[in-house]
């Protein structure tokens, strides 16, 4: 998991150091940007909860309270998937706001750009967490982990905290940047 972890936190990385070099080398980026969508604050409210669901599934299945781990892996599938629809509603704010700005110079392509890369990279791995998410929900209904036996739903927890603190840094970085 941690080789995982770590890979996907340099693909991060990564992507946010191609957007500082391009920011950096475009010729005056615009301090007349809209400001970011606020469903961007509301999907974050959604996703750092879905992180303590997360978290409140594997302390309960820790302590063999199977129901309780299923009510919370349940409540996180939900609020991620409701992070996803609030995401696509901030993409469409954020480029409706663009395109209405007075001047549409290339730099605010260039933002435009910038926000639907870095949030649309996380979106995808929000997705791809919904898959393992999934089965560990329904292994849970199904009563197939014990206080002694849940690996899957560990793993899946710290690629579920992983997301959230990657969140985090790539909102901070965006209101810093754009």
């Amino acid at each position: 998991m941690w080789l995982l972890l770590s890979s996907l936190a340099v693909l991060f990385a990564s992507a946010v150091l191609v957007v500082l070099v391009v920011r950096l080398q475009s010729d005056g980026w615009s301090g007349s940007l809209p400001p970011l969508p606020a469903t961007l604050w509301v999907s974050t409210g959604l996703l750092l909860t879905s992180g303590v669901c997360m978290e409140w599934g594997l302390r309960s299945i820790r302590r063999d309270r199977h129901r309780r781990c299923t009510i919370a892996l349940a409540c996180t599938f939900v609020l991620a998937v409701a992070f996803l629809v609030l995401q696509t509603v901030a993409w469409f704010q954020w480029t409706t706001s663009i395109e209405e700005a007075q001047t549409l110079l290339s730099t605010h392509q260039l933002a435009s750009s910038t926000f639907l890369v870095l949030t649309g990279l996380h979106a995808a791995h929000i997705i791809g967490g919904l898959v393992p998410l999934g089965l560990i929900l329904w292994y849970a209904v199904l009563r197939s982990y014990s206080a002694d036996e849940h690996v899957a739903v560990r793993d899946t927890t710290m690629y579920w905290h992983f997301l959230d603190v990657v969140w985090i840094l790539l909102v901070a970085f965006m209101v810093i940047v754009l």
